[in-house]
């Protein structure tokens, strides 16, 4: 199977390379028109055996060292640091392309595990990470998702929350992949690019939420409560 598909891979990559060179000239040189900084973006995340490579995607953000550096490494819709071009992007998943060349070079195969930064990683990789799996699927629109939590608990909430779910996903598809199960993810990813109307909230994901606005919630009140308490006390002390 491991071969089938990597020979699966091989072709598709070099004909999808060949097909989308000119749309990637052409994002390449949009970014590069529009924003200070290099087209590409470069980052290390886990692959096959916990093995470590690069990936590419095309930039999405503001190339200022002060920006990438002032929030969290997980990106949400209407992120600060997001180029106007980059929201274009992300949104079509055309940032994605790059990877073509990751599928090229064997680092990664169309359909997998995403590949994460090694802080985020929880899975043991026996296979290839994917451009595409079951995991990507069921959260499509991860980034409106995130759009909902506070900034300052993106990062938790993705660590302890998203990726355990995502993990067992991942988990599933490792222990039951089939060659044909790879060609219905790759068809079920054409079809949600196609429609992007539906947004994934799962039960741990809305309970989190929830928890997080009922600790808010709680929290003002005891903070109410202790001021109303001050300035009690400041008129008792005042009417002495």
């Amino acid at each position: 199977m491991s071969k089938r598909k990597r020979c699966f891979d091989l072709v598709l990559s070099v004909i999808a390379l060949i097909v989308f060179s000119p749309l990637m000239l052409l994002i390449a040189w949009l970014i590069k028109f529009t924003s200070q900084g290099p087209a590409l973006f470069r980052q290390e995340r886990v692959g096959l055996h916990q093995q470590t490579f690069v990936i590419f995607k095309f930039r999405t953000m503001e190339n200022r060292r002060e920006l990438l550096n002032a929030g969290p490494t997980v990106t949400r819709h209407g992120d600060s640091r997001m180029t106007k071009i980059g929201a274009l992007l992300r949104r079509l998943k055309l940032d994605e392309l790059p990877q073509l060349i990751n599928v090229l070079r064997g680092e990664m195969s169309f359909v997998g595990p995403r590949p994460k930064i090694a802080q985020h990683e929880n899975l043991c990789m026996l296979c290839r990470p994917g451009i595409t799996g079951a995991a990507t699927i069921e959260f499509s629109h991860e980034e409106g998702l995130l759009a909902g939590v506070p900034e300052e608990l993106v990062e938790r909430y993705v660590v302890t929350v998203l990726n355990p779910e995502k993990c067992k996903l991942d988990i599933k598809y490792i222990e039951t992949t089939r060659f044909s199960t790879d060609l219905k993810i790759l068809m079920h990813t054409v079809f949600k690019l196609s429609n992007r109307s539906r947004r994934t909230f799962s039960t741990e994901s809305v309970r989190f939420l929830k928890a997080r606005t009922n600790m808010e919630t709680n929290s003002s009140k005891a903070l109410n409560a202790a001021g109303e308490s001050d300035f009690s006390g400041q008129e008792v002390r005042q009417s002495a």
